[in-house]
């Protein structure tokens, strides 16, 4: 679900870099469409935003990164909700089948879960919280579900969608898998490093700026005019 956290720390964001709106006449106000979901949402960030490598921050920085997935030692694996697949992460995404009237698949159902990861590039690693993580996973391919449902389907559906064709799409998060995350840099004792008091750099989520991540193939090629994400704290 998307947190209240999650919404107030990209506002600026979405504020920042959405497209303006051709204003509605007076006295003539127009419904506008559902709001974005929260995959959208999460991909808007990633999109926009500068990359730098893991060697380049520092605490306290708001950075984004790319590198690839690893498990690490003593971390449980998750179980996928529909293939029942072991993996790091996953990204549920259930909708109806039958277009409404802005021409969209309405969403149905929307779950995100992530076990604690790292994440390395060609100079260095970092640890990615899974606490307040938003991960989006929306490239992968959408599969058409009809009636009857099994339960574990029926479970996450409003009762009006059960007679309904929907889609379902799973993306799931496996080491070596290559992912851009976005997050608030602390150095901090990791768990999994308590033995000798090693601190590690992690991401995190703070009340000013969200953790998200994706491995959507597109996500890759920054925007034509990355922003650096000091300059939204600022904004």
């Amino acid at each position: 679900m998307l947190t209240i956290l999650f919404l107030s720390s990209i506002a600026g964001v979405t504020a920042f870099i959405a497209i303006r709106r051709p204003r509605t006449p007076a006295g003539l106000p127009q419904p506008g469409p559902p709001p974005e979901d929260r995959g959208e949402a999460v991909r808007r960030v990633l999109k926009h935003l500068q990359r730098r490598t893991i060697a380049e921050i520092k605490e306290g920085d708001a950075a984004v990164i790319i590198g690839t997935v690893h498990a690490l030692p003593g971390i449980t694996m998750l179980t996928a909700p529909i293939t029942n697949a072991e993996c790091l992460g996953y990204h549920l995404d259930i909708r109806s089948a039958v277009f409404d009237q802005y021409m969209r698949l309405r969403q149905l159902h929307d779950d995100a879960r992530c076990t604690l990861i790292e994440v390395r590039d060609e100079t260095g690693s970092v640890l990615v919280d899974p606490q307040g993580l938003e991960l989006a996973i929306t490239d992968q391919p959408a599969q058409m579900w009809h009636p009857p449902f099994p339960p574990h389907v029926i479970g996450r559906i409003p009762g009006w969608a059960y007679h309904l064709p929907i889609t379902i799409e799973e993306g799931l998060l496996r080491p070596g898998a290559r992912i851009l995350v976005c997050g608030v840099a602390a150095r901090e004792l990791a768990a999994t490093d308590y033995r000798d008091g090693e601190q590690r750099l992690v991401l995190r989520a703070s009340a000013t700026f969200p953790l998200v991540a994706s491995t959507d193939r597109d996500l890759f090629e920054p925007g034509d005019r990355p922003i650096a994400p000091e300059e939204l704290r600022r904004r």
